[in-house]
């Protein structure tokens, strides 16, 4: 019986070295791994972007949020017909669209993805998760809105949804200064 598994075995480890040889290998079906994670990194860092695809001309890139204007971003989730009708308000009204690209830098957060965006204002460049900034806001509700000033100060926040939309922006445009009480949230912000 010993003799038998040992023949056995050195059939099976032969057979196995001449089944294999380097010039058969095609290169081109292995993976570096390189490309794959670059690719699977560049899926991930967009997938959000499927959300908001049909307003995408007015919203900026949620991976870098700049602070060079005043922002605009609006958290909203997958499945949420409050969000899918603020969405439609906003990609049916040109002079609307207008107001907000002249007088922000808008995004459209998405929290049902994972996401990691990068903050740059007061001279520094903070990276936080998509759930986490969405819990420094308070965002139990989609959508919500978050005014923001170019220092990095929040304006206004209204959660929820609002057929006079229109309306709040052009209320918190015409503001200069913050339309509430949001002076410990800018101290977390700082502290980001």
């Amino acid at each position: 019986m010993m003799q038998r598994c040992s023949i056995f075995s050195i059939l099976f480890f032969g057979l196995l070295l001449t089944s294999c040889s380097d010039h058969k290998i095609d290169s081109n079906i292995i993976s570096s791994g390189s490309t794959m994670d670059t690719k699977a990194r560049e899926i991930e860092r967009n997938l959000d972007k499927e959300s908001y695809v049909d307003i995408a001309d007015i919203f900026l890139d949620t991976n870098e949020i700049s602070f060079d204007k005043n922002i605009l971003i609006i958290f909203g989730k997958n499945n949420c017909q409050y969000c899918d009708m603020l969405k439609e308000m906003i990609k049916e009204d040109e002079d609307l669209k207008k107001i907000i690209k002249d007088n922000f830098n808008p995004y459209y957060i998405n929290i049902s993805y994972l996401k990691i965006h990068s903050m740059n204002f007061n001279d520094r460049q903070t990276k936080i998760e998509t759930n986490s900034l969405a819990s420094l806001f308070s965002v139990n509700f989609t959508p919500s809105v978050v005014f923001m000033g170019r220092d990095g100060n929040v304006r206004y926040i209204f959660p929820g949804f609002t057929p006079k939309f229109k309306d709040l922006v052009l209320e918190v445009v015409k503001k200069d200064g913050a339309m509430g009480e949001y002076e410990d949230l800018n101290n977390k912000i700082r502290n980001i």
